[in-house]
């Protein structure tokens, strides 16, 4: 039985992608309303199989933006006077849906900015920008075109001099992560550590030749282990207010290259002064929909500085379930409804990939740990873990 403000237009789900984050966002929309959504993804993978919160659809292996515009119009097609919401797993989506958007507004509600302010948005250095003019915390940064770097006749490597205002360590990252989400070559990171000149050269002779044809941002290495790290994951209504903002101290990151920046185990707690610094931004940058913004605070003046902003819900968007703010209702209240309403909770939680004995071998922090041991949530810390969709329980996770 539906929930009694469940909304009176019929509505689903429309998600792209197979990942956690996706599976998350199907939870959401499933523990609000009872609602199942359509996954659209290019093959099975574990996060969205033998699931019965989730219609899976599936585009081919080798499939690419043509088969995803194609299944989402038959997929409208197959459900008038539905409302449909469709919302992105990954960059590559983002494309899509900046590409196709006259199309597909035609059948689906976006949650999304218009194509000017959705490029500024995911091009950091429109992030880095915006933050220089509102007086937001930054670290240095330079840019290098990647394109005009000469070349050693003799070793074949670019010829890469650390520019001024900056000593090593660094770290090394693709301006463009749309067009970095579509190259594959040895060595690729999401993003790079750099502890010297020499590795500085090798990265970006690396980049270079895999192809990048825009800039890559050298920016000051911010110190500290991954629990100087934050998070917020906000929803900006179509009115532009911000009418849900999570915010989480990071416990634990991926370090695999392709997933540096990714968060494996999260402390839900609430940061008003972040998540104000935040809404401040994306008011900024006009965004609307889902945005996950990561900061790191700099031990060595206890400033949390902006490092990355993503216009979509991101992979560990679980975290603002556990504190209390359904990313579902957001939506729905927004699109749906007509009717956006601010969501407030204070819920202190973990958010976790990993078993509570494996992360507080990990969190080295005393105070951290006490509260990763007072606040854990049991099986809810693992998305995946949901009691209304046994089959996709991990046998590992049952009763963590």
């Amino acid at each position: 039985m539906p929930p009694a403000d469940a909304p009176a237009t019929p509505f689903r789900a429309v998600i792209m992608g197979s990942d956690l984050g996706v599976y998350s966002l199907a939870r959401s929309f499933h523990e609000a309303y009872g609602t199942t959504s359509v996954v659209v993804a290019q093959d099975t993978r574990g996060p969205i199989v033998n699931s019965a919160i989730i219609d899976p659809v599936y585009t081919g292996t080798d499939s690419g933006a043509a088969e995803l515009v194609a299944a989402l119009l038959r997929i409208a097609e197959e459900n008038p006077g539905v409302a449909l919401v469709l919302l992105a797993g990954g960059e590559d989506h983002l494309d899509m849906i900046e590409e196709n958007r006259a199309l597909l507004e035609a059948h689906y509600l976006l949650p999304y900015p218009d194509g000017a302010v959705l490029r500024r948005a995911r091009d950091k250095r429109g992030l880095y920008e915006a933050c220089a003019q509102l007086g937001l915390p930054f670290p240095a940064i330079a840019e290098v075109e990647v394109s005009s770097l000469r070349r050693d006749p003799v070793a074949g490597s670019c010829v890469v001099t650390l520019p001024a205002g900056l000593s090593f360590p660094v770290a090394v990252k693709p301006a463009n992560s749309g067009e970095w989400s579509h190259l594959s070559f040895p060595g690729k990171k999401k993003a790079y550590y750099v502890p010297d000149a020499a590795e500085l050269t090798r990265v970006l002779t690396a980049v270079a030749d895999g192809g990048y044809n825009d800039q890559m941002l050298i920016q000051e290495f911010v110190p500290g282990d991954d629990t100087w790290g934050r998070t917020v994951t906000c929803y900006v209504a179509s009115n532009g207010e911000v009418t849900m903002a999570a915010s989480g101290v990071l416990l634990l990151g991926m370090h695999t290259p392709s997933m540096i920046g990714n968060s494996v185990a999260i402390l839900t707690t609430p940061q008003p002064q972040l998540c104000d610094q935040v809404a401040t931004l994306v008011a900024h940058l006009g965004l609307r929909g889902f945005v996950n913004v990561d900061l790191k605070v700099d031990p060595r003046d206890g400033v949390a500085r902006f490092l990355d902003l993503n216009a979509r819900a991101g992979r560990p968007n679980h975290y603002a379930l556990l504190a209390g703010l359904n990313p579902a209702r957001a939506v729905v209240e927004d699109l749906v409804q007509g009717n956006p309403r601010r969501l407030t909770a204070s819920t202190v939680s973990v958010f976790s990939y990993l078993p509570r004995w494996f992360l507080v071998r990990y969190v080295t922090d005393p105070e951290l740990r006490r509260s990763v041991r007072a606040s854990w949530p049991g099986a809810a810390a693992h998305p995946l873990v949901y009691r209304a969709d046994q089959p996709c329980r991990p046998a590992a996770f049952r009763g963590a």
